[in-house]
């Protein structure tokens, strides 16, 4: 029933943006429009036996950006080697297809560069994530998370050979460097924001 209700959900949705995509062309304004498509989380939908979202797992943190600008983005065009994050990266990414400075104090960065499909001279190694429960980083290959609380607090997966993640690699001698590395990785990132969190041994 939850992934009926959901699937019809997502139908809904659909038809929205069509209704709205269809407005801009009837009013002439489909050229001189940015649209973007986004959302705040994805839902895990039975995988890993969870529900909802307030995890790191892929199905509830790998979620849809498509922005589509005339002039500036290529139809059909998928960027799957840059770490973006949408709610660090939309806004400067407005600033500048609309000609506006972008604050210097953003964190985020504009994907221009990447709508176009050019490679940045240089761009992230790492994304942080956090939620209510703990904190993830990521360098493409690797995600590490840590729980505020729980006896087994840490997981390192390693996404490029087990992309259903099933397998945490914590405490495998063959990742002891990995985990430490990235582990360092989160604790500077935290410390950066003056966030205090215990991190294990």
């Amino acid at each position: 029933m939850h992934r009926w209700a959901y699937h019809r959900l997502t139908e809904m949705v659909d038809k929205q943006i069509g209704i709205v995509l269809s407005a801009l062309n009837e009013a002439g304004l489909e050229d001189n429009t940015i649209v973007v498509l986004t959302s705040d989380h994805g839902d895990m939908d039975g995988a890993h036996r969870l529900e909802h979202k307030t995890v790191f797992y892929e199905e509830a943190i790998r979620i849809p950006l498509i922005i589509r600008c005339k002039g500036v983005t290529r139809p059909g065009l998928v960027d799957e080697a840059h770490l973006v994050s949408n709610g660090l990266d939309i806004f400067p990414t407005l600033c500048e297809l609309a000609d506006l400075a972008v604050p210097e104090q953003l964190p985020g960065r504009s994907l221009q560069p990447l709508l176009q499909g050019h490679t940045p001279q240089s761009w992230r190694k790492q994304l942080t994530l956090e939620n209510q429960v703990g904190f993830m980083v990521t360098d493409g290959r690797f995600k590490y998370t840590l729980d505020d609380t729980g006896e087994h607090r840490e997981m390192l997966i390693d996404r490029w050979n087990d992309p259903g993640e099933m397998t945490n690699l914590i405490g495998d001698p063959a990742y002891n460097q990995v985990t430490v590395s990235i582990r360092n990785k989160l604790s500077n990132e935290l410390r950066s924001r003056g966030i205090a969190v215990r991190m294990p041994n």
